[in-house]
């Protein structure tokens, strides 16, 4: 089995944005009021909810903070889902 490619448009990269966006518009947030929290402008959400700008781990952990969720729960779906790597290089 390949490795999983560093990709905007990874199934499960995509699967966790999209279940951010649903995360933050079920709190009635705009993307202007988790910019404003984040300490960035809403630009800088927008990018990542339209897959312009990969969110790193950092990021990832604080919007959960924003968002009052728990990291680890809330990937456990879709690391579930997910492929076991073969082990080979």
């Amino acid at each position: 089995m390949p490795k999983p490619r560093k990709s905007l448009c990874a199934d499960p990269y995509c699967q966790i944005i999209r279940r951010l966006i649903e995360r933050r518009k079920e709190l009635g947030m705009t993307q202007w009021d988790l910019a404003a929290a984040y300490g960035e402008d809403q630009s800088f959400i927008s990018r990542i909810e339209r897959f312009q700008r990969r969110l790193d781990v950092y990021e990832y952990t604080s919007f959960c903070r924003i968002l009052q969720i728990d990291p680890g729960e809330y990937l456990r779906p879709i690391w579930e889902q997910s492929p076991e790597p073969d082990g080979s290089e």
